[in-house]
């Protein structure tokens, strides 16, 4: 496989360790969140009131299932950014890993963890 020799990696380090950090924070925000609010409900802080309807209960459902299905989406986007740290390590960072062909530098600004070209990409979706 080819290596790339025409952009700055330090760059793209960069970019991909500042935005994990970011998504990390963003984690562990949700991840508390989420607990604060288990924990309310385990401590019978709401009161039954708050729950006297079935609609309550299932917005609260709702809410839960979305805070979780946020930070599945969260952790996947982290797993996304530490392979392409190791992409980097291993040289084979901004490579399309279907055609072989460079992506280009202006994708891996917009999306650092870009393992596709655009056109490889649309291709895998149809």
């Amino acid at each position: 496989m080819q290596k790339r020799t025409d952009i700055d990696f330090a760059e793209f380090r960069q970019r991909l360790n500042e935005e994990r950090a970011r998504l990390l924070q963003l984690h562990h925000e949700q991840r508390a969140d989420m607990l604060e609010e288990a924990g309310d409900i385990a401590d019978n802080e709401l009161s039954a009131a708050d729950f006297n309807e079935p609609a309550d209960i299932a917005a609260e459902m709702a809410d839960r299932d979305r805070d979780a299905a946020l930070d599945a989406n969260l952790m996947g986007e982290l797993h996304e950014i530490d392979r392409a740290l190791a992409r980097l390590d291993d040289g084979t960072y901004g490579i399309c890993v279907v055609t072989g062909q460079p992506i280009p530098v202006e994708r891996l600004r917009a999306l650092p963890w870009a393992t596709m070209t655009v056109e490889a990409a649309e291709q895998a979706v149809q």
